[in-house]
């Protein structure tokens, strides 16, 4: 699909182009058309004062009767020919029978001899011997390249026509013609050319605000509110009125945007921390009325529903928690950190959710890979995944979850491979959206916090999920060599809460 800028470029350029090639045709046509009508005209006039100058006296009857043993009388005619071409700037002048047969001619055609070249003229010579009317030819090229054009007027002796007079010139005006193309066509290229570069500098007046609103829609779309439409420094760039408030509107909407997450996000850390705060003693409480209830002796009835009780606490403990993550400000802390040691950790912090969903962790990451990441928040990431395909595991037979990591030039691919149920197309297109959840009980906010932690990083996510047959999630990370190592001892608590999921 071609681009706002090229459509524009288009619409200046293709019109003035054809406009421009229609003129310089009209203009070359019509000039055509008139010096031919003119010359033709010209050589007409000229074959008629011959013509009435012979006809209707001694030269016609000379004419009539003209043979070959008539010497002086063809060098008479043929010196006034000559005078006549010369002093009309004509090329030839000749007289020929009704059969093209040449009595007088001041070129080479002898006389008796056959005119085949006027041959394609026999419309307009037939005219002038049967309709006694003076016409011209069209025009022809020479054996010389050149272009010529000959005129027929009839001689006349009593009524009758006996002969015709023939008077050729050279259409000397196609070299003045086509300099007179040449200059249009020069005129006609360097409109087009400033066409092209005002509507090249229109259409970029044009269209830049266009692509700055476009760029902006995109960083919205990713989650990007931060980032203004226009950055530092620039000029709003908008060419029009319309534009500058649509500017000035997309701006307006992208701080309204940002204000209302930031109050979201406060509303949610108010909200988690007032819930925290109950929740703390509940549990407390629940463990010192199990263990009255141990020291008493009560039956187990009861102390399973203290479980229960607590179980219900952890619960909302940890949706606690998932709001308070996804309130957290945005960023992190870059480092190049071992691909293997950095996995096995994340194999320690999850062997318990292995153990519970009776789910096996293989790692296949190959030696020597290292990685450009934010421990912490990468850490958080690759613990909701594994969480996430360990329930989707529960109670199958085959729970084996792979995690596989390569190098791929200047990008590190990361890959978390299950074998449970899959997942359909259109909950795909959902499962990055804050607050979607496909179980029973959960935040919905566990893959949207992953999603904006691979965001951070400049990464991406993939998803490759056939229903029955298991699910990959893949994450693209960006590599800099530039990035300097994580001290062993710069690693954040490994106890990662649980209830990442959502």
């Amino acid at each position: 699909m071609l681009s706002l800028r090229a459509r524009l470029n288009l619409a200046f350029v293709l019109p003035t182009a054809v406009i421009v090639i229609v003129l310089v045709a009209v203009a070359y046509v019509t000039a055509r058309q008139g010096l031919e009508e003119e010359l033709g005209k010209r050589l007409e006039a000229v074959g008629q004062v011959m013509a009435a100058d012979m006809s209707e006296g001694i030269d016609a009857v000379q004419i009539e009767r003209l043979d070959e043993s008539m010497v002086r009388v063809r060098g008479r005619l043929e010196e006034r020919l000559e005078k006549t071409r010369d002093a009309t700037e004509t090329s030839r002048i000749f007289i020929f029978d009704s059969e093209a047969r040449s009595l007088v001619d001041t070129g080479e055609a002898n006389f008796g001899e056959t005119l085949y070249r006027i041959q394609a003229d026999r419309r307009e010579i037939e005219r002038a011997f049967n309709e006694a009317v003076t016409t011209s030819g069209p025009l022809f090229r020479a054996d010389d390249g050149i272009f010529h054009k000959t005129a027929y007027a009839p001689i006349t002796n009593e009524g009758e026509v006996v002969a015709a007079v023939g008077v050729m010139a050279s259409a000397t005006y196609f070299e003045l013609l086509t300099r007179f193309a040449t200059i249009l066509i020069l005129l006609g290229t360097a409109g087009v050319v400033v066409v092209i570069a005002i509507g090249s500098w229109f259409a970029r007046l044009l269209s830049r605000p266009v692509n700055v609103l476009v760029e902006a829609a995109g960083r919205l779309e990713e989650g990007d509110l931060e980032t203004p439409v226009v950055g530092e420094g620039q000029s709003r760039w908008a060419s029009t009125e319309e534009l500058d408030y649509l500017m000035t509107a997309f701006e307006q909407m992208r701080v309204g945007l940002v204000e209302r997450d930031q109050q979201m996000k406060m509303m949610l850390a108010g909200i988690a921390h007032e819930v925290r705060n109950p929740l703390g003693g509940m549990e407390l409480f629940c463990g010192l009325l199990k263990d009255d209830l141990k020291s008493d002796g009560d039956g187990d009835d009861k102390i399973k529903k203290v479980e229960r009780i607590e179980r219900e606490v952890n619960y909302l403990e940890e949706l606690v928690r998932d709001f308070l993550d996804f309130a957290r400000p945005e960023g992190g802390d870059p480092r190049r950190v071992d691909a293997a040691d950095f996995f096995a950790e994340v194999e320690e912090i999850v062997e318990a959710d292995l153990e519970n969903s009776r789910c096996e962790l293989e790692l296949n990451i190959m030696s020597g890979v290292e990685l450009t990441v934010d421990p912490g928040g990468f850490r958080r990431a690759m613990i909701n995944v594994v969480r996430n395909a360990c329930q989707a595991q529960t109670g199958r037979q085959d729970g084996t979850i792979t995690i596989g990591c390569k190098p791929d030039g200047d990008w590190r691919i990361v890959e978390v491979e299950d074998r449970g149920p899959g997942i359909e197309e259109e909950v795909i297109e959902q499962l990055f959206k804050p607050f979607f959840t496909t179980r029973e009980k959960g935040s919905g906010l566990g893959l949207a916090l992953t999603k904006r932690i691979i965001d951070e990083h400049g990464g991406q996510i993939e998803i490759d999920s056939e229903v029955g047959r298991g699910t990959i999630i893949r994450f693209l990370l960006p590599f800099d060599k530039e990035v300097t190592e994580a001290a062993e001892q710069d690693v954040e608590d490994k106890a990662i809460p649980d209830g990442w999921l959502g």
